[in-house]
């Protein structure tokens, strides 16, 4: 019997050691676990400037973007207005000169 109970606090302290074993292995993985996230998050944190001018860039790019062709709209509507006006010029000064003529009378 005595051996029996040997046998039992053996396996008690095998068990025993196991757990603590299985702790021990789980804190190290714990740990390890925060120190990838922390180095994860230290990551990001260090790459935010650069994200940050990358869209600022991006932006700058679009608004060229857009004012080289509010620009180029621009540019052909005063083209067509000003033809317009050449080809309205001489209808325009014959009015004139009607309407002067007229107020003179």
């Amino acid at each position: 019997m005595d051996e029996s109970i040997y046998d039992l606090l053996k396996v008690e302290q095998e068990a025993e050691q196991i757990v603590l074993n299985g702790e021990n292995e789980r804190e190290v993985i714990r740990q390890k676990a925060l120190d990838d996230a922390n180095a994860t998050i230290k990551q990001f944190n260090d790459r935010l400037p650069e994200m940050h001018q990358s869209f600022l860039d991006k932006a700058q790019e679009r608004a060229d973007q857009s004012i080289a062709e509010l620009k180029l709209r621009y540019n052909e509507r005063n083209q067509e207005l000003r033809a317009l006006a050449e080809e309205h010029e001489e209808e325009a000064l014959n009015e004139a000169i009607k309407h002067l003529l007229k107020t003179e009378q």
